[in-house]
């Protein structure tokens, strides 16, 4: 899948218009696999495998969102009102 594609994609479901574009790549551990926080070596490799997001400011407090990999799924939307922070998870 290439940016592109998402691009078009974005446009589609949120009618056209276009948003900023972020990207991540992939890693793998080739070895090293739970060793870097133990104190051991570890061999990273970027790969091009990776995710893509494209982000549109709103006007109210909604986010919307979908995935290209469930696109089937649809948009799935929520609100952003009476967010709290929860000091038992963080």
């Amino acid at each position: 899948m290439d940016i592109e594609y998402v691009r078009s994609r974005f446009k589609k479901h949120f009618f056209g218009t276009t948003g900023s574009v972020y990207a991540s790549p992939g890693r793998i551990n080739l070895i090293g696999e739970h060793t870097d926080y133990n104190g051991g070596h570890v061999f990273p490799c970027a790969i091009s495998l990776g995710t893509y997001a494209l982000v549109a400011p709103r006007q109210d407090m909604k986010t919307r969102a979908i995935s290209l990999n469930y696109e089937k799924d649809g948009i799935k939307e929520f609100s952003m009102e009476n967010l709290s922070y929860d000091e038992s998870i963080g």
